[in-house]
């Protein structure tokens, strides 16, 4: 489990890079030759969005919270980031601050998002 969250932490704190063209790369922009139309194809991956930032799914469960100010129910939503929220990290929306427990990283970019993220309630302020 520390391994795990060094590896998010150091995957984390890389800044993004553009892809690496080659021809094996489904996320490297694709150059086109003299035969075809002549345009390019440059479409971003659905996981990364076109302002730079990495889209990632969070979740907080309602029952593993004992504060009484924490909301009261289950939230998911998606949010894009500059960075992957790592663990020990805050995330803010609609008026309450979710600290980050835990980050599933996905390789496969096709699930339209970077990483779940698991969140709890944030008390202190």
């Amino acid at each position: 489990m520390i391994f795990l969250a060094v590896l998010v932490d150091y995957w984390c704190s890389l800044s993004p890079k553009p892809p690496v063209p080659y021809p094996d790369n489904p996320v490297a922009p694709r150059k086109t030759t003299a035969k075809s139309t002549g345009k390019t194809s440059d479409s971003p991956p659905s996981a990364i969005s076109t302002g730079g930032g990495f889209k990632v799914q969070v979740f907080y469960m309602a029952a593993r919270s004992n504060n009484p100010n924490a909301p009261l129910k289950d939230a998911l939503w998606f949010a894009t980031y500059p960075i992957v929220p790592r663990t020990g990290d805050c995330v803010f929306r609609d008026g309450v601050y979710y600290l980050v427990e835990r980050v599933f990283l996905y390789e496969n970019l096709a699930a339209g998002w970077c990483a779940d993220v698991e969140v709890s309630y944030y008390s202190r302020r």
